[in-house]
């Protein structure tokens, strides 16, 4: 499920990109148990901590907890800005601005915008 969304994320950024969406806003609304695997699919703070067979979940030993990962009113914004040619991603994760996942690297240290483009390559997508 995380994967159709995150999957859409992008369509939808692609679309306006590529001159095929008119669209000035996608909203949806859903619940925690859809934007938790999301965050974790998409490597937002405090979303990834794993368990092993070993050592499985326990309020005690592990610090992750879906109250952080998706409180109430959790929500998951791109925002798309055109500078020339470039279409760049801010994204705001409950209101914060957040940067994408290591490996993504934003148009300028310490900033939290992306070229889209850069957002494909580090997702793995391909067109």
């Amino acid at each position: 499920m995380a994967g159709v969304l995150l999957d859409d994320l992008f369509k939808k950024a692609e679309a306006k990109r590529d001159g095929t969406s008119d669209l000035g806003a996608e909203l949806r609304f859903t619940h925690a148990e859809e934007i938790i695997p999301l965050a974790a699919l998409m490597g937002l703070p405090e979303s990834t901590q794993g368990v092993t067979e070993e050592q499985p979940f326990t309020y005690a030993t592990n610090p992750w907890r879906g109250s952080d990962v998706a409180p109430l009113g959790a929500n998951v914004q791109w925002d798309l800005y055109r500078k020339g040619n470039s279409y760049l991603v801010r994204m705001l994760y409950n209101e914060k601005e957040t940067a994408f996942k290591a490996g993504c690297v934003p148009v300028s240290k310490g900033s939290k915008f992306y070229d889209l483009d850069e957002l494909e390559r580090c997702f793995g997508r391909t067109n």
